[in-house]
């Protein structure tokens, strides 16, 4: 070996140490093959080999990947021209080869040294993502630090995870900090609970491989032999259970991978197995709020990426009344999931738990958007919530009485029971009707009706 090629390999190997390090934790053994290794520039900051971006195929339990990692130690992870012809190229090669993308964002954001160079950089990234969101699956994973643009990858992918000590911010946190009240918002946990751009939080490298070998398991064999009974009996399932109880009931054992579960906890959004098929499910228990709406309408759009059926577990008491959010976002937000559900081109089911109040039952679970609907026996679909019906229209007669709020539970029960699911199954408006523990033998067959193995 030349001196020559070897200084310079020994350069490119420093650069790439860190993000060599961490894909070797989250892939198979000996999988990687590397795309583009020396490729790099000359800048006002000197040279470095590979522009600190390691690029390549490799396999993650066994299903194939393309990924990249930026490494922080390089220009501070400060994104390029080169670097991001780099990955663009990478994500070419995913797009064509019909691969999962999986990508290891660690950097203070753009060279500024570079000008309006580093600026194309991130046009390049933006758009070659944004081709590849809906055509392959596409993972991105904030190790350490993600500010500027490549913040927005988190509405260019199916998953945004984030290592829990990670910082998360579209300028410095600093600007970002002073601009509000001086309070650090770039924790990711933020937006983990507060924002929703965070879809899973993972502690190590450990905890991201197990997470990566899950998923990608999930969407790649989206239909798999069942290692759980079909018939089994959801024995824990009964008129007061909500949707995560039916979620952990009534789906495969052990595949349940929620997604945003910080975020909004009134709404569940998940990808999980059923009797084999990976299907996406939304649980909505209580009121439907604006945020909600914004969280169910993005897990569709993953949904539809992966090509998965959707399952609805609802038990939602109607969509929230608040002047702030109606003076905000919620209207539009509503509009957009009717929308989602209108245009998803999946296979769509409904389970009616608790109930489905007015507008929730329209969205959520009505015939007119839902290939298959069910209810349990206990339901009730009603235009209202029944203590608010009660308080309507027998207001007179609940004043006059002497237990008042005895009286009001007396009138919702009767609401309840005029508007039973069973009702709404005799005027066709429910395909079945059925008891708890009998969930997942009757979601089972609704789906084998849309889904050919």
């Amino acid at each position: 070996m030349s001196s020559d090629l070897k200084s310079v390999l020994d350069s490119y190997a420093s650069a790439t140490k860190n993000a060599r390090k961490t894909i070797d934790a989250i892939i198979d053994a000996n999988s990687f093959v590397e795309f583009d290794a020396l490729m790099g520039g000359v800048n006002e900051l000197g040279e470095v080999k590979g522009e600190g971006v390691l690029c390549g195929l490799a396999s993650v339990g066994e299903n194939d990947v393309a990924l990249f990692a930026i490494n922080s130690e390089v220009f501070g992870g400060g994104i390029s021209k080169r670097g991001a012809e780099k990955i663009a190229r990478l994500v070419n090669r995913a797009i064509d080869a019909d691969l999962p993308l999986v990508s290891v964002i660690d950097t203070a954001g753009a060279r500024v040294l570079e000008g309006v160079d580093a600026l194309y950089g991130y046009g390049l990234i933006m758009d070659v993502f944004a081709k590849a969101y809906g055509r392959i699956p596409v993972i991105t994973v904030v190790k350490g630090k993600n500010y500027g643009m490549l913040t927005y990858l988190a509405g260019l992918s199916d998953l945004f995870v984030a290592y829990d000590k990670a910082q998360i911010a579209t300028a410095s946190p600093l600007l970002v900090s002073a601009s509000a009240d001086g309070k650090d918002y770039s924790d990711a946990k933020v937006h983990y609970t507060s924002s929703g751009a965070v879809t899973n939080m993972v502690a190590n490298d450990a905890e991201l491989k197990d997470l990566l070998v899950k998923t990608l398991g999930a969407i790649s064999d989206v239909i798999t032999l069942p290692a759980d009974d079909a018939n089994r009996v959801c024995k824990g399932l009964s008129a007061d259970s909500d949707v995560k109880a039916v979620l952990a009931e009534a789906f495969d054992a052990g595949s349940v991978i929620e997604l945003r579960a910080g975020y909004v906890p009134s709404v569940v959004t998940a990808i999980a197995k059923l009797n084999g098929v990976t299907v996406g499910v939304v649980g909505v228990d209580g009121k439907l709020t604006a945020k909600g709406s914004a969280k169910i309408t993005d897990f569709l759009n993953t949904a539809s990426n992966l090509g998965l059926p959707v399952i609805n577990l609802v038990s939602s008491t109607g969509i929230v009344v608040d002047a702030k959010q109606e003076t905000c976002c919620l209207i539009r937000n509503v509009s957009d999931l009717v929308y989602a559900y209108a245009n998803i081109d999946v296979p769509k089911v409904a389970l009616v738990c608790g109930g489905a109040v007015g507008a929730t039952y329209s969205v959520l679970a009505s015939k007119t958007a839902f290939d298959y609907t069910m209810a349990w026996d206990s339901a009730s679909i009603t235009p209202l919530e029944s203590s608010a019906a009660a308080r309507l229209l027998y207001g007179e007669e609940i004043a006059k009485a002497k237990e008042q709020d005895k009286a009001e539970a007396k009138f919702a029960k009767e609401y309840a029971d005029d508007n039973s699911a069973l009702l709404a199954a005799e005027k066709g408006y429910v395909d079945t009707v059925l008891v708890p523990n009998h969930s997942r033998q009757y979601l089972i067959a609704a789906l084998q009706t849309l889904v050919k193995r």
